[in-house]
């Protein structure tokens, strides 16, 4: 007969399935994609088999140096796997690529008068390590096409931009 009072309380440790199921779907489409198995991403990113499982069913996810790994092992960029963004990697974000259409933006003294929110923004961005970084200016990125659609959708003009 077992007491209840000495019974532990497991339910914080049954794990959500669904916590991280945008990335795990990414993953498991890309490992299909390319015929890898769980045993391959646990050998070539130094998980063991298990956690490499719950990084495919969405109940665990990697942290930066790991999903650095599995990027490599993938061939694609991590900021995809973690976020979505469609970029394969070692390719950079084209000339013609969503921010630089809307801004307008060129190199002849674009940053000359920076104000201070924007020195601020650029002085934080760059104490990110480097993946972090890519991965905020592809939040930004998404976020301000996340705009423009809305504004597209229900606007007749675009966002002010000051």
């Amino acid at each position: 007969m077992t007491n209840q009072g000495n019974c532990f309380n497991l339910l914080h440790m049954v794990e959500n399935a669904h916590k991280h199921h945008a990335f795990a779907t990414r993953l498991k489409s890309e490992m299909d994609r390319k015929n890898k198995s769980i045993k391959d991403l646990s050998l070539s990113t130094g998980v063991t088999y298990e956690m490499a499982r719950r990084y495919t069913l969405g109940t665990a996810k990697p942290r930066d140096e790991k999903l650095e790994r599995i990027a490599e092992f993938l061939g694609v960029e991590p900021a995809w796997l973690e976020y979505g963004q469609p970029t394969e990697k070692g390719i950079e974000p084209a000339e013609d690529s969503f921010v630089t259409q809307r801004s307008g933006a060129n190199s002849n003294g674009e940053f000359t008068e920076l104000s201070e929110d924007e020195k601020r923004l650029i002085r934080t961005f760059r104490e990110f390590p480097p993946v972090e970084a890519r991965n905020m200016l592809l939040a930004f990125e998404m976020r301000l096409k996340k705009l423009y659609d809305f504004y597209e959708k229900y606007a007749s003009t675009p966002p002010p931009s000051e």
